[in-house]
């Protein structure tokens, strides 16, 4: 394991055991031990995927539960579909237990990036809530992946690669309504004909863009 990734473990785990003693976790009970936490911790079972959550939003499945976990001035100003805000402070609220300790839903927690929902997901696995994930990357990969996805160099342009890449391209439309472009359109250029080419003024047509 690279230091970094160790580093990064060590103060998500210290910021967990901090939280234990915050005044709105006084009242739950802690179950899970430093040495499990870090074992889960290090497995990454905790996260998933921008694909696998834009999937999920687009087929609409009922067991998704996206919990934006940002500030709710963040959260106004963009989150995913269908997502609800609860802001980190506020997840070891009774009123939102039910949200964080079910085995109905699949609980994805994100943020801008993944530290904050990585923390809020230690803290919730500390008292044993089962359910959350973490989406990995949070809105800065969901921006790098499904809104503005980039086509892969043709050295690395794998049969996985490139299916991974169509289906975000998909996504993207879905998401943005952006118009989609034929990628063997965009690839070839237009050979010269050897005519003169004329210009015709085009009719206006009437009703705008929207």
């Amino acid at each position: 394991m690279k230091r970094r990734e160790v580093l990064i473990m060590v103060l998500l785990l210290v910021g967990s055991i901090i939280t234990m003693f915050l005044p709105n976790t006084k009242a739950h009970k802690h179950i899970i031990g430093a040495k499990q936490l870090l074992y889960e911790v290090n497995s990454q079972g905790r996260y998933i995927t921008t694909d696998e959550v834009a999937k999920m939003i687009m087929e609409k499945d009922p067991s998704l539960l996206l919990i934006d976990i940002r500030s709710p001035k963040e959260y106004k100003k963009f989150t995913l579909e269908g997502a609800m805000n609860i802001p980190f402070d506020k997840i070891m609220d009774d009123a939102n237990k039910d949200y964080f300790d079910q085995d109905v839903y699949t609980t994805v927690l994100f943020s801008n990036g993944s530290s904050l929902a990585d923390q809020a997901w230690l803290r919730l696995r500390s008292y044993d809530y089962k359910g959350n994930k973490v989406m990995k990357g949070g809105l800065n990969q969901w921006y790098k992946t499904i809104i503005n996805p980039q086509k892969p160099a043709d050295d690395a342009l794998t049969a996985q690669a490139e299916k991974a890449y169509l289906f975000r391209k998909g996504a993207q439309v879905y998401f943005t309504g952006a118009t989609p472009v034929s990628s063997s359109a965009s690839s070839s250029k237009p050979k010269p004909s050897g005519k003169p080419i004329v210009k015709r003024k085009k009719k206006e047509v009437s009703g705008g863009c929207g």
